[in-house]
């Protein structure tokens, strides 16, 4: 899962850098990926919230007794995400 999001964010960083280079307007870097680094940390914070608070008790159809193991993993992927774009987005501030 780390992984993946790590790709992930390399990818959208690639895109829209590719994107502002043809475009002429490097302000989208900091715009999508600034945007799309904050919505990665807030669903990081989420996810982690809900496997502190649910646990592994599920819902009341199913009970996973992994369900803490994977929404930390979610967490971290979305944390790794939102890295490679907060960086460029505070290196578009910075230049």
């Amino acid at each position: 899962m780390i992984k993946r999001g790590l790709i992930s964010g390399i990818l959208l960083l690639l895109i829209v850098s590719v994107e502002a280079y043809f475009s002429g307007d490097w302000s989208h870097i900091y715009y999508i990926c600034g945007t799309m680094g904050l919505v990665s940390i807030g669903l990081a914070l989420a996810y982690f919230i809900d496997s502190l608070i649910l646990g592994n008790k599920g819902n009341f159809s199913s009970k996973k007794e992994t369900r803490k193991i994977g929404r930390i993993d979610q967490s971290k992927g979305f944390l790794i995400m939102a890295i490679p774009n907060l960086i460029a987005a505070l290196v578009y501030i910075v230049i």
